[in-house]
């Protein structure tokens, strides 16, 4: 799987969100993008989803162009910052809605994936019995049984809290290298985009086009990261002191 976005501009009337921006991934590659709240990084997610359509500029997902293709064609999985699941429905009843027909539920990859999520057991449990993390769990299990070219992952881990946060951010990169999904991962924590990310991008400077920043697998980066160009080392500082 390749992913070539192109002289991308996302514009809300007046307001331009994204400009000119270009970025590629390779097969099995994992990208975490780091970026304050309203930089763009969640906008660029739901352009390449298909949630919404780009003013402007070509996305190639192996090869294809689908800027222009409604989202449910794409073969692209989403997680939110918040669960969306149907509170309805119980834990498997969530999971099964990745098939379009309940009889096409293959239920040895079913319970095959909750085993590796943790969620054996939790089956018939109610959705708002379940904890943050459990609940992104069900979602992750759901988008996995979709078999997506890509994933993207939009701040899903930001409502837990620091220590279940990097658990599961280790979970999502063993399931996700385990399978060759690759990912995009977009969050204001640099240490969790560490953890995630065989590549770390600073999104000021995805969005200049400078280079990557922080080349290499999680093994091969600080854990607390440190910025390796002047660019983002003041971009995070700034930040910082207006948080």
């Amino acid at each position: 799987m390749s992913l070539i976005v192109q002289d991308l501009d996302v514009s809300f009337g007046p307001n331009t969100v994204i400009s000119n921006l270009n970025f590629e991934m390779k097969s099995g590659d994992i990208v975490a993008i780091i970026g304050p709240s309203g930089c763009g990084k969640t906008t660029l997610l739901r352009a390449i989803s298909g949630l919404l359509k780009p003013t402007k500029g070509t996305i190639v997902l192996d090869g294809e162009n689908i800027e222009k293709q409604p989202c449910e064609q794409r073969e692209v999985g989403m997680l939110f910052q918040r669960p969306v699941l149907f509170p309805f429905k119980d834990v498997l009843g969530n999971i099964l809605f990745a098939y379009k027909r309940k009889k096409d539920a293959n239920m040895d990859q079913v319970h095959s994936i909750l085993g590796e999520l943790g969620l054996t057991g939790k089956e018939n449990q109610a959705i708002e019995t379940l904890s943050g993390g459990e609940a992104q769990r069900v979602v992750l299990a759901r988008a996995l049984l979709t078999h997506p070219r890509l994933m993207l992952l939009d701040e899903p881990l930001s409502a837990l809290d620091v220590d279940l946060r990097r658990k599961i951010a280790h979970e999502i990169r063993s399931i996700l290298k385990a399978r060759g999904i690759p990912a995009i991962h977009v969050t204001h924590d640099p240490a969790e985009a560490s953890i995630i990310g065989d590549r770390v991008l600073h999104w000021k400077d995805l969005q200049s086009n400078a280079e990557t920043l922080n080349e290499g697998s999680p093994l091969q980066t600080q854990m607390i990261w440190e910025p390796t160009s002047d660019t983002a080392n003041n971009s995070l500082d700034k930040e910082t002191n207006e948080d």
